[in-house]
């Protein structure tokens, strides 16, 4: 059941991120990723909602659909945000300073590496 709920889930995400980051691109200018800035915004803050509303009762439901499906699909910067949160909050300050920066320099090295190798000359 849960690889159902979290297969909707995502595929609701995805099609969501999509959508509203075109949708912003085109209001606002298309030479700056506004859009993908507004939707991990959005659902940085859904999952800091959604994080300590949840209830036992509808956890099984919840947690594979909107968190790992919809949020994990619509952005993985979500996710990301909150497991540094959850470092700072057991006082490992130093763990989540350098979670933030070795994924981000490592993802933005490993994408420049990726582009890199693929490069038609």
């Amino acid at each position: 059941m849960n690889v159902l709920l979290i297969c909707l889930g995502g595929s609701l995400g995805a099609i969501c991120r999509f959508y509203l980051s075109i949708t912003v691109d085109k209001i606002f200018s298309p030479d700056v990723p506004v859009g993908i800035f507004v939707v991990n915004v959005i659902g940085c803050f859904s999952i800091g909602i959604l994080y300590n509303l949840s209830s036992s009762d509808i956890e099984k439901i919840l947690t594979p659909f909107l968190l790992v499906g919809f949020l994990g699909a619509f952005t993985t910067f979500s996710a990301f945000s909150k497991e540094t949160l959850e470092l700072i909050n057991n006082g490992d300050f130093m763990s989540a300073l350098l979670y933030v920066f070795v994924s981000v320099f490592t993802c933005i090295g490993s994408t420049w590496i990726g582009m890199y190798l693929t490069k038609a000359n």
